[in-house]
């Protein structure tokens, strides 16, 4: 099993004193952490860091260190942080506006930048908009904010300070967690996950209000919601059942939908909520009494596939019993021909592969039911992948601004998805999730390589029709060669290790960063993991097939090149 990922398998088995100078002050970044009930709208138990208010004579270096410090404190909209602005720059500072996560290693600094002018100088770890969604940045950055300062009746006092609040790293990974708000894809059959980061202190609350307020940027178009907008703020009631668990008192906006419509925004609702870590056994109520969500209609997360494949010397084979002798032929119609590339559908029959040039694409199933044909010829293609609608896609590697959704149903089928932003670039890998909706895709230019997280917009009869703008995904790799899915929230990829220069492959999770796998052998050119089945695949380009635990390479018996994972 890969190591720190064992919380995520099991539930995809059913995760002071302040220094201060004349001209420049050095702030220290610990805070006192605690708990306590909070009052308002903060749960009991929730962590707790105290905000101290501005001392009597303050400096202006204080004053400014002491703003920093106090956007812990979320009390009655950030009283405490507040308290070191004047009247005037308190009723247009918006604490919403987002988080500056700053290091915590490193001293913060107020500089002097003039009369009544103090300069912020902060190292920026991450940033997280008002929606709750993080963008890591690639180290310490330094950041400068200056600010505004006066008097007020004796006291100095920010009059001009910037929106949003600041967390060192350690307050915000206290009072913050990772959730997923779950959206419907376009077809309706599937959750599609969107990565936040919410308040710990009113996590349910902040859920349903992000699910109301609809998915993050790069999702939009390609996912659909039920939670209706009727709902609106809330103050969502959180309670403990007789079984311990946590309820939820589901607002009656949801309850009155119809059925159908109703069992979707359950969904939605329930595993939304169960993503939190203090609420992953949550029930759903209504007036007290729990909500049943219709099987029937239950709408469900997508989950990776488990099954390992591999092109063999010839034909599809599987490596689900690498030690049982000569492995399984599982697609017929291609059994004795040369591959390179083979992916199966998560339904186990729609097919494709490349031919070992990378020059077609080749396009079959695993029961005859689809016709063997050349799909796509005359380039230089990436590697396929196959979603549920029935699609095969790749591109080739030079980008023309379009991806290619190759039909199983025949040629007439075919589209091209508009992709304009990849234009002009590299294409080296693409890998659609497991909700047909959110596609990775690592492309490269003079400026290197960079992993890119879209979605794809389909018109009513489910046909893709154009990818979603995109927003980057850190690899923490100075040159990424191959990237694909290894959970809902996490990739596995291959790369350049940015300090030794050796080869590396690591799976990288957008919640808890990165998880390094262990040092390749030489020639690895392709990785295929998946946390339903506990383990990671490489391929070499002299045929060798390896697989891993977390601790080491073991070596397999059999020939082959380019695992997969359906």
């Amino acid at each position: 099993m890969i190591p720190g990922r064992r919380d995520v398998l099991r539930a995809v088995g059913a995760a002071a004193l302040l220094g201060v100078g004349a001209a420049c002050a050095r702030i220290p970044t610990e805070s006192p952490v605690g708990s306590r009930a909070l009052n308002g709208q903060s749960r009991p138990g929730a962590p707790y860091v105290r905000a101290l208010p501005p001392p009597v004579d303050a400096t202006p270096e204080q004053v400014v260190a002491g703003f920093v410090q106090a956007g812990v404190g979320s009390e009655d909209d950030f009283a405490v942080a507040r308290a070191y602005l004047t009247d005037r720059a308190s009723a247009v500072w918006e604490p919403a506006a987002g988080i500056t996560v700053y290091s915590g290693s490193q001293e913060l600094q107020v500089q002097e930048a003039g009369p009544e002018r103090r300069r912020l100088v902060l190292q920026v770890v991450a940033l997280v908009d008002a929606s709750g969604v993080r963008s890591l940045l690639a180290g310490p950055s330094p950041r400068e904010i200056e600010v505004s300062i006066e008097q007020v009746e004796g006291q100095w006092r920010l009059s001009q300070a910037p929106d949003g609040i600041f967390l060192s790293e350690a307050a915000f990974e206290t009072l913050y967690a990772p959730a997923r708000l779950y959206f419907l894809d376009a077809r309706r059959r599937h959750l599609v996950p969107d990565h936040r980061w919410v308040p710990l202190r009113r996590g349910a609350d902040t859920v349903l209000e992000c699910l109301v307020a609809g998915p993050a940027a790069h999702l939009e178009g390609a996912v659909l919601s039920e939670i209706p907008d009727a709902v609106g703020a809330v103050d969502t009631l959180l309670a403990t059942g007789p079984d311990g668990h946590a309820q939820v008192e589901v607002p009656r906006a949801i309850t009155a939908l119809p059925a159908e419509r109703r069992s979707a925004a359950l969904s939605q609702l329930e595993s939304s909520l169960r993503s939190l870590p203090a609420l992953s056994g949550v029930a759903l109520v209504l007036d007290g009494q729990p909500i049943a969500l219709d099987e029937r209609t239950r709408i469900e997360r997508a989950l990776p596939g488990h099954r390992p494949i591999a092109a063999g010397p010839t034909g599809v084979i599987s490596l689900a019993d690498p030690g049982t002798g000569t492995p399984a032929q599982l697609v017929p119609a291609l059994a004795g021909t040369a591959l390179a590339s083979p992916v199966i559908a998560q339904d186990g029959v729609l097919a494709a592969a490349q031919n070992p040039a990378r020059s077609t694409v080749l396009i079959a199933s695993t029961d005859d039911s689809v016709p063997p044909r050349e799909a796509a010829t005359g380039g230089a293609f990436v590697a396929p992948r196959i979603d549920d609608s029935g699609f095969v896609w790749t591109s080739t590697r030079s980008s023309a601004g379009v991806l290619l959704a190759l039909s199983g149903l025949g040629a007439d089928r075919d589209a091209k998805v508009d992709a304009p932003w990849l234009r002009g670039r590299e294409i080296r890998a693409l890998d659609l999730a497991a909700d047909a909706t959110r596609m990775l895709v690592l492309s490269a230019d003079a400026g290197g390589a960079r992993l890119d997280l879209c979605a794809v917009i389909r018109d009513p009869d489910g046909v893709p029709v154009s990818l979603t703008e995109p927003v980057p995904v850190r690899t923490f790799l100075s040159d990424a060669t191959q990237a694909g899915w290894y959970d809902e929230i996490a990739t596995v990829v291959l790369g350049t290790d940015p300090t030794s220069g050796d080869p590396r492959a690591q799976i990288v999770d957008v919640a808890s960063g990165r998880e390094p796998l262990p040092p390749l052998v030489d020639g690895t050119d392709r990785i295929a993991g998946s946390v339903v089945a506990g383990t990671v695949w490489a391929g070499t380009a002299d045929g060798e097939l390896l697989r891993t635990d977390g601790d080491s390479w073991t070596l397999s018996d059999l020939e082959g090149r380019d695992p997969f994972f359906y």
